[in-house]
Parts: C-alpha cells; structure tokens; sequence
C-alpha cells in the first residue's frame, strides 16, 4: 500500500553543535518506538543542513499524515529544550528556538487542508507542552485568511534586527519570550532552496539582485522569494523557491525564462516551480553586468519528487537515520 507523505523542512536556530543537532533528529524518531519493524519505519530524517556562520540548520523530516504531526512535536520539544534564544548569535533573521515549522503535502492525494490541520494541531501540543513557547500560524493553517509565509514573517518582524520577544504578537500559547522567542508554524506547497554565493562584499549590490529576480518584481522569477546576506566575507543571495498557485501559472508562466524548452519548468502535482538552475543562471548574469562571478551554488535538501522518492524509499527500508549518509554542512 503507497504511503501518503508529508514533509516538514524544519528549521531552527542552532548550526554549531552537531550533538545538539543529532539529539533533535534522534527525538523526532521516538514515533518509531512503536513501529512495526516488518513494515519499515513511520518516521526518517532525511537530511540536516547546517551554516556555522548564520548558526541556523534545516532537517526534513517525513512521515505519513498519521505520524508526522508526533514527530514533529518530539523534535521542537527537543530544541526548545536545548536551544536558548536569549544566548543566540548568528548572521541569519530568526526568532524563534524553533524558527520555521513548514508542513508539505508530498503524496498525491494529501492536501494542504489535511496539512494545515496538522500544523494546527503541532502548534497547539507544542503550547500546552513546552510552557513559554508561543507560534504564529502561515498558509493554510492560518484561517481563514490563509496568509503566506512571507507576509506573516513581515508582520511579526522576522526581517527587522533588535525587535523585542515580549512586543510580537502570537496565535498560539503564551506571550513570546527570550527563552524561546516565536516560532512560525504553517502548511503550503513544497518549497525548494538554493543559495548562490557571488564574489563581493558589497551587499548593496546583492540586495539590488534580490530586488531584481524576486517574484514580486516586474519580470522577476515566479515564486521567488530572496534575501541578501554577508557570508564568509562574501555575499549569499538566498532564495526559496515557492509553487506558482494553479490559478496564477497562465499569468506568470510567460515570465519564465526559457518557457519553451520543457526542462526549463519543474512540475510536481499542480504546482509548477522555477528550477533552481534558472534561478542560479539569472543571477550570474546580473552579477557578470557588474563583472562579478558567482563562486558557490547550494541546492538544499531536495526537489518535491526527489523528496517523496527518497522519504517512501527510507521508510519501506526502515532507514530511519537517512540523514547519516547525506548530512550538509557549510563551515
């Protein structure tokens, strides 16, 4: 019988200690305890992705809609427990312990609904088990406005520097502190990451190519969301590249570059993506205007397909500790 998956590309705010990172991982596969070994496993961690210099790492985490939500739940319980925001450094916005708690429908058939009710659900066990932590809800799990990630990060302040924990405002649990700081919690279509690095140290001109391919821009790249930041005395322009919604791809699938070739769209279910190749070559050639090159290109984690390939593979074979064989970590 096919799995019905979902993902969560949780984020949090550690990228230093490989023990802490390890115990996170470990306490999200406590949903295995009770697993069928005959029958693979319910949860695995595929990947862990760590920056030293931001001090910040994802993990995607799989598991089928019944036993996402818990292991979920086991691995912030385990970071807010190890992670103190009041002593955090690091070059990249957070405000949270736990900074980012996305959940993505990987199988067909499982839907943003069923998602958002899981995030719903994460971040109410999350209020009642570790007391202070608080969360303010995204995409489909914040109803019914169903705002998305970005926006809801401008609202409470995830972009601005110095914004004290006791002024944000939460959906869920108690008024934000230092101890734990806000932790964005949500449902949306799978998200892919890519960060390119360019040789300079002039962030100004890094954040004049954000401006440009960001999807929100004039003849941006669809879906394109960007941030520029210093990065081991270089620039790293940052983007996560959203699914263009079903109802906006007639609108904006012109402004792809290269539309008529097929391999320059990547499909997955309904949503049509910016491949991340397109999204490094744009911003090359808006580099070399300026005689600057690019020096570094990270795809982090996995396309949506690859993803679920990969997450009903570890599970059928119990590899739950996936992560052993494919940990990333930028020093």
């Amino acid at each position: 019988m096919t799995r019905r998956l979902v993902a969560c590309l949780l984020n949090i705010s550690e990228g230093r200690s490989k023990e802490t990172l390890e115990a996170i991982a470990m306490s999200a596969l406590r949903v295995n305890d009770r697993a069928d070994p005959d029958s693979g496993c319910r949860a695995s961690v595929l990947n862990i992705f760590s920056d030293h210099e931001y001090n910040r790492s994802s993990m995607t985490i799989t598991a089928t809609v019944e036993h996402i939500g818990e292991a979920v739940v086991h691995a912030c319980t385990s970071a807010y427990q190890l992670i103190d925001m009041s002593r955090h450094e690091g070059g990249h916005p957070r405000l949270g312990s736990v900074d980012l708690v996305p959940f993505h429908p990987l199988s067909p058939g499982v839907t943003l609904q069923e998602c958002g009710d899981i995030a719903i659900d994460v971040a109410h066990k999350l209020a009642s088990t570790v007391k202070g932590s608080a969360s303010f809800l995204f995409g489909h799990a914040d109803r019914p406005l169903c705002r998305p990630l970005a926006q809801r990060r401008r609202e409470v302040g995830w972009f601005s520097t110095g914004c004290p924990f006791e002024e944000l405002s939460q959906d869920i649990g108690e008024k934000p502190s230092s101890r734990y700081g806000i932790t964005a919690i949500g449902a949306m279509p799978y998200m892919m990451v890519i960060n390119v690095t360019i040789d300079t140290q002039d962030l100004k001109f890094g954040q004049q190519i954000v401006k440009s391919i960001r999807g929100r821009t004039p003849g941006g790249l669809p879906g394109v969301q960007a941030m520029a930041f210093t990065h081991q005395g270089q620039v790293e322009i940052a983007c996560n590249i959203m699914s263009i919604p079903h109802e906006e791809q007639s609108s904006t699938s012109s402004r792809i570059p290269g539309t008529e070739e097929r391999e320059n769209l990547y499909r997955y279910g309904e949503g049509v993506y910016t491949p991340p190749s397109v999204v490094e070559r744009r911003i090359q050639e808006l580099a070399a205007e300026e005689g600057v090159r690019t020096v570094g290109t990270t795809v982090v984690g996995f396309t949506p397909h690859g993803a679920c390939q990969l997450a009903e593979q570890a599970l059928s074979t119990g590899q739950a500790m996936h992560w052993k064989t494919r940990t990333q970590v930028t020093m």
